[in-house]
């Protein structure tokens, strides 16, 4: 139980520490599937922007991925009071669930 707490604190402050950068830089390293989209599609980017505007929190993770025919934006934001959220969203129709 320490350790989680003590996890939750290291890693509340990388991300107070982290200055606003686009979203590239703020997903996970590993190597990035590339899905195209339509050009009227929702980009990866501006999937991450919507969701931080929508619940004021910070993008911790952000991918893209293929559900199905579908390709979808995966986010997981983290609020000022510590909550963890994870979001889609719909890279054709901006649908966010």
């Amino acid at each position: 139980m320490r350790t989680f707490w003590h996890l939750l604190l290291v890693t509340l402050s990388l991300v107070a520490a982290v200055p606003s950068a686009n979203a590239q830089e703020l997903i996970d390293r590993r190597q990035r599937r590339d899905f195209r989209t339509e050009p009227s599609g929702i980009s990866l980017d501006q999937a991450v922007e919507m969701a931080q505007r929508r619940f004021r929190a910070k993008a911790v993770r952000a991918e893209t991925v293929r559900n199905g025919d579908k390709v979808e934006h995966r986010i997981r934001l983290l609020s000022a009071d510590g909550k963890v959220r994870n979001v889609s969203v719909d890279a054709d129709s901006g649908a966010m669930n």
